[in-house]
């Protein structure tokens, strides 16, 4: 708890860029003209993001949270869901023990 992940342009700020990559960068960016000014499609860390793989996107490096409002809103959520599972694992218990017993013929 406490933490969050860096964002995708965070982790590749001080990366350099191959050859293939820069190459993708400028088709991009002749594309660009039809797409909107706004758009972050066309920077390269979209490039090296979309290459890594799922399970390196979940468990990506992580940054301490030091917003003390931030920490406080994370740790309700989190409580908020534990109670939320508690009460609804609850209630399928009770519904599966008040099943009556099957017939087996």
């Amino acid at each position: 708890m406490h933490h969050r992940h860096l964002r995708p342009w965070e982790l590749f700020t001080d990366e350099h860029y191959d050859e293939e990559d820069m190459m993708r960068i400028e088709k991009q960016e002749k594309r660009g003209s039809v797409q909107s000014k706004n758009s972050y499609e066309n920077e390269p860390w979209v490039i090296k993001y979309e290459k890594r793989n799922l399970i390196r996107k979940i468990f990506d490096r992580e940054v301490w949270i030091e917003e003390p409002a931030l920490r406080q809103i994370q740790d309700v959520i989190f409580f908020q869901s534990l109670l939320a599972a508690f009460i609804i694992s609850g209630i399928i218990v009770a519904v599966f023990c008040a099943m009556p017993k099957g017939r087996m013929y």
